[in-house]
């Protein structure tokens, strides 16, 4: 029996991931380390799958102070509740400076841009409580312990959009705030390339 293969179909969206990532996944089997890591929450039971290595962003805050920073992380999360599956982004911002400034401007957390090769994906806050996730305990630790989190809705074509990309940079839509990769973010993008290749098969 011959399996007629259509263009655009699912399969043919997911071969280039495939091809790609075979070299990141046996890399990782080589060197003994996971990329993704998945836990079960001990009250909800949910399962959830997440980036080890989560994106870290920066924007200076004087021109004058080296350390004047303030530093956004973000991470995919995939929450399994009984075969229902759902996707965030997980984003936890602190300032080397005011602290109290970000709560003070708790409104710019209502959306974000995450820019992709220059393309602004747009997404809306789903709150800022472990609740929103289903979860009773943190997934990603708090880079500090007066960071502020946030969980955004994503979808699994908006990841794929950013594993694909080559440049990325991240926005809070409210304010125009521009914040520009940390480092050259390679074990991020693996992370979220094999957490993709997970989360489609």
């Amino acid at each position: 029996m011959i399996t007629e293969v259509l263009p655009g179909s699912r399969w043919m969206r997911k071969s280039s991931f495939t091809m790609a990532l075979i070299i990141v996944l046996m890399s990782a089997c080589a060197s003994n380390s996971e990329l993704v890591l998945s836990k079960l929450d001990p009250k909800t039971s949910v399962t959830i799958n997440y980036d080890k290595s989560p994106f870290i962003f920066f924007r200076s805050l004087s021109p004058t102070q080296a350390d004047a920073k303030e530093y956004v992380y973000v991470g995919p999360l995939e929450v399994n509740r009984s075969g229902d599956y759902r996707y965030y982004l997980w984003v936890a911002t602190w300032s080397t400076m005011d602290n109290a400034q970000a709560v003070r401007r708790r409104d710019r957390f209502e959306s974000i841009e995450v820019v992709a090769d220059g393309a602004p994906l747009a997404l809306k806050t789903s709150g800022a409580s472990l609740e929103t996730i289903g979860a009773s305990e943190p997934v990603y630790p708090k880079p500090v312990g007066w960071a502020t989190e946030n969980y955004y809705d994503v979808t699994l074509a908006q990841l794929r959009v950013i594993a694909e990309s080559t440049e990325l940079q991240l926005q809070f839509t409210a304010t125009g705030e521009t914040y520009l990769p940390w480092d050259d973010q390679e074990s991020s993008m693996n992370g979220l390339r094999e957490f993709l290749f997970r989360s489609e098969f």
